[in-house]
C-alpha cells in the first residue's frame, strides 16, 4: 500500500514524495499513539498508596526512550530525505514548494519530539478520568475538612501580619507568645485544637482554605454538632469507597475530638495505621503518650507505635494530591506543548538551512556561530550584565538578516551569504524574545532603582513586569506564527537567492 502511495505522490506530489510523509507521519501517529496508551497504564491510581511508597515508576525509562526513538527515527528518515534535492539541483519549483517542504519538516519534527508529552498526557486522561472536576473539586474539599481533625501540624500564627490575621481572626497573644492565640475574642492554647492546620490540594489557594479554616472554627465554637459530623460522614465515605480502612465512625470521631470549650485535651487521629518505630530516645525529654498511642513489640529488636484511632489521611491526601494536580496543573498544558512546538522548529530549521545551503556551508555556520557565542559568554561573565549577551546575540541575528538581503539586492553573487543565512534562519525564533525578556529586565530593574516606590511589589514597572510574565507562553504562541509568517516570506527570498551565482 505504502508502495503505491509513494509511486501516486511522485507522479503527482513530488515534495510529498521526497520527504517521506506520509510513512513517516503514519509511523510517527503509530509511536505517539503507544507512548498514550503507556500513559493510560500508568496513570491508573492505588489508593492504598502513600508518599512513602512513592516511586518515579517507568517515567524515567519512558523519557530515555523517546529521545532514543527520536533521534534514531531522525537518522533513518534523513537517510531517505536527503537521498534527493531538486532544489540543489534547480529543479522547476514553484513560489510555495520551499515553504510546503519547511512546514512538512516542521510537522515530522514536532511529531517527533512528542513522545513523552504524549506519555504524560495519557496519564493526566487516565487520571481525570476517576471523577470529572466539579466532582474533584467536591472530594477534595471534604478531605481538607477532615484533615483539620487528623494529627498535624499548628498554625505558627506568631509569624503572621495583622492583615493575615484579621483575615482568619486568629493572633497570638503577645503576652504569652507561643502558648496562646485568640479567635473571637476568646483564648485557646497554642496546641489546642482551634490552631490546627489542614491539608490543602491545588484546586484551592491560601484565601479559600483561610475561609474553610475559619468555618470549621466557627463550627467548633458554636458547636455546630452536625455540620462536623457531615464531613466526617462524607471523609469515611469516600475511604470506604476506595477500601481504605479506619477504626471509627463519625459520632466516635467527633466525641474524640470535641473537647469543648477549651479544645486543648481532643485526642489524637492518625493519618495512617501503619505504625512507626519506637526509639527511646526520642522520648527522653516527654512521656510517651500512652493516651492516644499503644506500642506493639515486633522483635526483639522492633517496637512499633500505633495510634489508637485512625482514618486513612496519608493515603487519601497523596493520591487526591494526585487528582487535583491533573486539573489544575497538568504535564501535558498549553505551556508545556511549547516545548515540543520549538523544539520541532529548532530541529526543522537546522535541516532546512542544510537543504537549502550547503554541508560545507552548514559546518562552518556551526563553528563560527558556536566560537561567537563562546566569546559572548566571556564578555558576559566579564562585565557582569545580565543584557549583554541576549544583545550581542540580537545584534549577530540582525547583521546576518542585513547581510542576506543586501547579497540579494545587489544580484551579484552569493559570496559568503550561506553562511550568514545558515545563521539567520537559526538565530530568527530567538529575537523577538530576545527583545521580550530585555524589556521585562529593564522593567524589574527601574522598580527596584525606583527610590520613589515605598513597597517593589507594587511599583507600576514591577507590575507590567509581572503582566508580561503571564503573557509569556501566549507571547511564545504568537512568535511562532511570527515565524511561519517570516518562512513564507523567506521562501521567496531563498529561491531568487538560490538562482544567485556562487562567486
Amino acid at each position: 500500500m505504502f508502495k503505491n502511495i509513494q509511486k501516486y505522490l511522485l507522479i503527482n506530489h513530488p515534495i510529498l514524495w521526497n520527504t517521506k510523509v506520509v510513512p513517516a507521519i503514519v509511523i510517527l501517529l503509530v509511536i505517539n499513539l503507544t507512548f498514550f496508551l503507556l500513559g493510560l497504564a500508568e496513570g491508573k491510581l492505588d489508593f492504598n498508596e502513600t508518599q512513602n511508597d512513592y516511586n518515579y515508576g517507568i517515567d524515567g525509562t519512558v523519557i530515555f526512550f523517546s529521545v532514543l526513538i527520536s533521534i534514531v527515527f531522525i537518522v533513518v528518515w534523513l537517510v531517505y530525505y536527503l537521498k534527493n534535492n531538486s532544489f540543489k539541483s534547480f529543479y522547476p519549483k514553484s513560489n510555495f514548494s520551499l515553504f510546503k517542504e519547511w512546514m512538512i519538516l516542521f510537522s515530522i519534527c514536532f511529531l517527533t519530539t512528542l513522545f513523552s508529552l504524549s506519555f504524560y498526557l495519557g496519564k493526566d486522561v487516565r487520571i481525570r478520568s476517576y471523577y470529572s472536576e466539579e466532582e474533584a473539586k467536591k472530594r477534595c474539599e471534604i478531605l481538607s475538612m477532615g484533615s483539620y481533625f487528623v494529627d498535624g501540624s499548628y498554625s505558627n500564627n506568631q509569624y503572621r501580619n495583622y492583615a493575615e490575621a484579621k483575615t482568619v481572626e486568629a493572633v497570638v497573644d503577645t503576652a504569652a507568645a507561643d502558648t496562646h492565640i485568640t479567635f473571637n475574642n476568646r483564648k485557646y492554647s497554642y496546641f489546642s485544637l482551634m490552631n490546627k492546620n489542614l491539608n490543602s490540594f491545588t484546586f484551592f489557594d491560601y484565601k479559600t482554605d483561610s475561609i474553610r479554616e475559619h468555618k470549621i472554627k466557627l463550627w467548633l465554637v458554636n458547636q455546630q454538632k452536625d455540620s462536623i459530623k457531615k464531613v466526617f460522614k462524607d471523609y469515611l465515605a469516600i475511604a470506604k469507597e476506595h477500601n481504605l480502612k479506619s477504626n471509627i465512625d463519625e459520632n466516635k470521631w467527633f466525641d474524640l475530638i470535641n473537647d469543648y470549650p477549651d479544645f486543648e485535651n481532643h485526642k489524637l487521629i492518625g493519618a495512617d495505621n501503619d505504625g512507626y518505630a519506637y526509639h527511646i530516645a526520642n522520648y527522653q525529654n516527654t512521656a510517651f503518650d500512652s493516651v492516644n498511642k499503644y506500642l506493639k513489640v515486633i522483635s526483639k529488636d522492633l517496637t512499633m507505635e500505633y495510634y489508637k484511632y485512625y482514618v486513612p489521611e496519608n493515603r487519601l491526601n497523596y493520591n487526591y494530591d494526585k487528582i487535583s494536580d491533573s486539573w489544575t496543573n497538568p504535564t501535558f498544558r498549553f505551556e508545556t506543548l511549547l516545548i515540543s512546538l520549538y523544539f520541532g522548529l529548532a530541529l526543522s530549521l537546522l535541516i532546512f538551512s542544510f537543504r537549502v545551503t550547503s554541508g560545507r556551508n552548514w559546518l562552518i555556520a556551526v563553528i563560527s556561530l558556536g566560537v561567537i557565542n563562546i566569546v559572548f559568554g566571556i564578555i558576559a561573565a566579564i562585565s557582569r550584565e545580565d543584557l549583554v549577551y541576549p544583545t550581542l546575540l540580537f545584534l549577530i541575528g540582525l547583521l546576518a538578516v542585513i547581510y542576506f538581503f543586501l547579497t540579494l539586492s545587489r544580484k551579484k553573487s552569493k559570496n559568503i551569504s550561506a553562511i550568514f543565512l545558515n545563521s539567520m534562519l537559526w538565530i530568527l525564533p530567538a529575537m523577538l524574545p530576545i527583545v521580550f525578556f530585555m524589556i521585562q529586565e529593564i522593567l524589574q530593574d527601574m522598580a527596584r532603582n525606583d527610590i520613589y516606590s515605598s513597597e517593589y511589589t507594587k511599583n507600576p514597572y514591577y507590575l507590567m513586569a509581572e503582566q508580561m510574565d503571564d503573557f509569556t507562553p501566549i507571547f511564545f504562541y504568537l512568535n511562532l506564527v511570527f515565524m511561519i509568517l517570516m518562512m513564507l516570506l523567506l521562501s521567496f527570498k531563498i529561491k531568487k537567492w538560490r538562482g544567485l551565482a556562487e562567486g
